[in-house]
């Protein structure tokens, strides 16, 4: 009976242990050491910055022989920049179109800020354009003179009744009679010449501008910046498991396991309980990513991870979609070393939005690493 309370206990401790880790995240890496003595088990995790850290903190647990409990957790940033070009066209009005009115109207920079890139545009003055924001119409008068010379007498017969100026006909509105010679008459000087200078005049009218409109474009490099992901290293350190009476929990005389041929029913229990545990390692096995997709980083030779997938070796094939951000020019697929060394010399198939990019693993000693272009679907070579 003691036996089977045992085994109970341990079914119920890895049922518990089985519902916490589909609860939590997947380590990236599971790696088990013994360094300078110490008993240690490490798991890298990485995550979005927004994940907590305290959830990848696990209670103590039994693995292969020894309880571990938590130690410490490391954090590791993985920043990200990445800058674009952006032009933004902006509208002023003035009351003239000339350009002094217009440049002191306009910022000579101007802030950007859509939320995810940042920076400042600055005018381009090849790019403005003026037209008027509207028209009036407005009224007035035309005028012109006309001075008629060598006449030999004041007479209105001598002056035209209009005159033309511009293609306009203007009406005779007034005259200045003006003496410009005399002659002796007797003892009397008298006007011998005249001249009239004539005074035309017509009403008008013409459309005026009420205002202006200047179009302008400013121009500039924005950036994004950030922490595009977080490496978490979780420590246990682990003493050998022990039972309660003093030997080792899974193995000896007086192991948990000790027995069996003598119960049945302790034997099927622990056929439960191994079944159980591998049923559960299979399980997150399966749920490992497999396939990595990269594109090219800020530097030569270094690559940003954007995406990451569950490939099966029957049906050898990733979907880059519904990939967000969809990646554009090269990108660089990753298959890694468990599914490569079963795919060697068969195809891999990479679903884009332009069509399907089929090529061949051709190694499988490690992970197999291949660069295409996905905007024209050809390798780079």
């Amino acid at each position: 009976m003691k036996h089977i309370r045992h085994l109970a206990l341990c079914l119920l401790l890895a049922l518990s242990l089985m519902t916490s880790a589909f609860a939590a995240e997947v380590p990236e890496e599971l790696v088990v050491e013994n360094l300078n003595g110490q008993q240690r088990l490490v798991k890298t995790y990485v995550l979005s910055p927004e994940v907590d850290p305290d959830t990848l903190k696990e209670p103590s647990f039994d693995y292969d022989g020894f309880t571990y409990t938590w130690a410490y957790t490391t954090k590791e940033e993985q920043p990200f920049l990445d800058a674009k070009a952006v032009t933004e066209t902006v509208t002023v009005e003035t009351s003239s179109d000339d350009l002094t009115d217009i440049l002191a109207a306009l910022a000579p920079s101007i802030p950007y800020d859509d939320g995810e890139y940042v920076g400042e545009l600055d005018l381009d003055h090849t790019t403005l354009t003026t037209v008027a924001s509207g028209y009036t119409t407005k009224h007035g008068t035309v005028s012109a003179t006309k001075v008629i010379s060598n006449l030999d007498r004041n007479d209105m017969s001598y002056v035209p009744a209009t005159t033309v100026k511009n293609g306009r006909t203007l009406s005779l509105a007034g005259v200045e009679w003006q003496v410009t010679g005399t002659d002796l008459v007797g003892e009397t000087l008298s006007p011998s010449s005249w001249q009239a200078v004539a005074t035309y005049t017509a009403s008008t009218s013409w459309k005026a501008a009420t205002g202006y409109v200047t179009t302008a474009e400013y121009h500039g490099e924005v950036v994004s910046e950030g922490i595009e992901s977080v490496t978490y290293t979780v420590v246990y350190t682990g003493v050998e498991t022990v039972s309660a009476e003093g030997g080792k929990l899974f193995g000896g005389d007086s192991g948990l396991f000790a027995g069996l041929s003598d119960s049945p029913l302790l034997a099927i229990g622990a056929f439960m309980l191994l079944a159980l545990a591998a049923g559960f390692g299979v399980l997150l096995f399966t749920r490992r990513k497999n396939v990595y997709v990269y594109i090219p980083g800020d530097r030569p030779r270094d690559y940003k991870l954007v995406a990451k997938f569950r490939a099966d070796a029957k049906y050898p094939s990733i979907d880059l979609r519904k990939t967000e951000p969809y990646p554009t020019g090269v990108v660089a697929v990753e298959v890694k070393r468990s599914l490569a060394k079963e795919l060697v010399d068969q195809n891999f198939t990479v679903q884009c939005q332009e069509g399907d990019y089929v090529y061949t693993v051709l190694r499988g000693d490690g992970d197999a690493w291949h660069e295409f272009n996905v905007d024209t679907l050809t390798p780079i070579i």
